[in-house]
């Protein structure tokens, strides 16, 4: 007989497919095992008396440093750390290496998912062990503009869809922040980096929080749009002016520019 926890994931992975067959990154490709090894899941633990129910994926995020995951700020900053368990080493959502998050890690001030400061990091309860299926990406200090990034998730092609029950991974064309701007107003400032969704593809809902990659280095952490599938520019965080930030948390080099959320959700 299947365990509890195997059954429940087939369950899902089966539910999902039928009730979406093309649910995924929009315009997306499937990964395979081992293509994306950085990719991590956060899974949200509802009830602590029901252990399966932290397969509630709700965002993404990437693996730079054996204790610690990247993601959005959007995606963490009103949870209880005991909540979160993180995924790591299989493109299938719900299966994978299970670590629960000791705390989060905000740049302060961090207010609302469109306004600045939407990063964050996990710091792990255990260190990871590094194989072929969970490797670490480098992220990059540079302001430099790439022309394309690769996005990886398992979002809905919209917010009324089921998410997808395997990685997908797509091509987005960055465009430039006055561009951007056009549509966004000020809400887009040099924290971001925006890519254009003309050509169908792009990210959505649980995408949130995972990596934008150009030629093997992480340059942004994926965000906000206003529809999966409207066309607008999405809007993303930018690694970069984060970098040393990040870099001192890692090493621990704590300042008055962190906060750690250590509350229980209400």
């Amino acid at each position: 007989m299947l365990p509890l926890r195997s059954l429940v994931v087939l369950l899902f992975l089966w539910a999902s497919s039928e009730a979406e067959k093309d649910s995924r990154v929009v315009g997306g490709l499937l990964a395979r095992p081992g293509q994306f090894p950085y990719q991590a899941q956060l899974n949200w633990m509802w009830h602590h008396d029901a252990p399966y129910e932290r397969f509630r994926l709700f965002c993404g995020g990437s693996i730079i440093h054996p204790e610690y995951i990247l993601t959005a700020a959007q995606c963490v900053f009103d949870k209880n750390p005991s909540h979160i368990y993180v995924t790591v080493g299989e493109i299938a959502a719900g299966f994978g290496l299970d670590i629960p998050v000791h705390r989060i890690v905000l740049r302060d001030p961090y207010y609302e998912w469109d306004g600045p400061n939407n990063i964050a990091l996990l710091q792990l309860t255990q260190r990871l062990d590094f194989g072929s299926n969970i490797f670490p990406i480098s992220f990059s200090g540079s302001t430099h503009q790439p022309d394309v990034v690769n996005a990886t998730g398992w979002g809905w092609p919209s917010f009324t869809d089921n998410i997808s029950p395997s990685l997908q991974f797509t091509t987005l064309n960055i465009t430039s922040n006055e561009v951007c701007a056009q549509r966004w107003g000020s809400r887009v400032t040099a924290d971001n980096i925006c890519a254009s969704t003309g050509s169908n593809r792009g990210t959505c809902g649980v995408d949130a929080g995972g990596p934008l990659v150009f030629y093997g280095l992480q340059v942004g952490v994926i965000a906000w749009t206003s529809d999966c599938t409207s066309g607008d520019p999405e809007v993303h965080t930018r690694i970069g002016p984060y970098s040393r930030w990040i870099s001192n948390i890692i090493n621990g080099v704590f300042s008055g520019i962190c906060t750690e959320i250590l509350r229980e959700i209400n």
